[in-house]
């Protein structure tokens, strides 16, 4: 590189790119409104909301609420209900199949409604109304349960 060398560190024969600067400001720097040209007919709408902000279907145009076809032979109510089983077999409402008798282990029912819980949240937007109402009962009956047997303290 030689002292009249001005590009810059650029090697003959290479161009820099060109840019066009566009002042968009609708005020000038003393505070004063600038007169024509602020804004362009070829500016841009209004950014859309950012992604957090809006909702998934929002943000899919290409999204389709459809029902997909179930496994033959089961149902989402066969879960819920397969699903509440343990809760009610660990808060005693139902005898334990081995023993016959009543087993209470809040630890493991808590586990149990909190994972129904969890699957009412994921299938949030995605269940029938009845799918919906129903396991809304069975969490509500369920934690009315461990509340009667084990109590509010916990």
């Amino acid at each position: 590189m030689t002292d009249n060398d001005t590009s810059g560190g650029k090697r003959a024969g290479q161009q820099e790119p060109a840019f066009k600067v566009t002042d968009r400001r609708h005020f000038t720097s003393e505070g004063e409104i600038r007169s024509g040209g602020a804004s362009e007919p070829d500016a841009p709408e209004s950014p859309p909301p950012p992604p957090e902000e809006r909702s998934p279907r929002e943000s899919r145009p290409d999204f389709e609420h459809r029902p997909l076809d179930e496994p033959e032979g089961v149902s989402f109510i066969m879960l819920i209900n397969a699903m509440a089983q343990p809760a009610l077999l660990f808060l005693g409402e139902i005898p334990h199949p081995a023993t016959g008798q009543p087993t209470i282990d809040p630890e493991k029912a808590k586990l149990q409604i909190d994972m129904l819980e969890l699957l009412r949240v994921k299938c949030r937007g995605n269940l029938s109304p009845q799918e919906e109402t129903l396991l809304e009962q069975v969490l509500y009956q369920l934690r009315m349960l461990y509340v009667a047997r084990i109590g509010p303290a916990r």
